[in-house]
């Protein structure tokens, strides 16, 4: 596979980690679900000597990037389009997962739970 030689010439360069994607530019329309990028991730992190990669690919729940990363499938989660539908997704998948998280200093009093959201809407 091409991209685990170019990932390997690349971690002989000084590159620490890689962000996957199959990027859509091919005519081949991938399979979508939950997750369909990280094998690629998984394939290149144990194929190219072990470099870090980002895994990326309809990454939606904290519980969906907590499993990722303790199955060793990649060593960061790098999510698009679901901060665009929830700008405040850590602190959502942080609840998800049973987790606290103190907000920013900046956005004291306007930091809501979940709950509180959904109660507004």
């Amino acid at each position: 596979m091409v991209y685990i030689y170019y990932a390997s010439l690349m971690r002989e360069q000084g590159v620490d980690l890689i962000d996957v994607s199959s990027g859509g530019i091919t005519s081949e329309k991938p399979d979508v679900f939950p997750g369909y990028q990280v094998p690629l991730a998984d394939q290149i992190r144990s194929g190219a000597g072990g470099i870090a990669t980002a895994a990326v690919g309809l990454i939606t729940t904290g519980q969906q990037a907590e499993d990722i990363l303790q199955k060793g499938s990649a060593d960061l989660i790098a999510i698009g389009r679901e901060l665009l539908r929830d700008p405040f997704w850590p602190r959502t998948a942080a609840e998800q997962l049973g987790v606290t998280i103190e907000e920013p200093a900046s956005y004291k009093g306007h930091w809501f739970n979940s709950a509180q959201l959904t109660a507004v809407n």
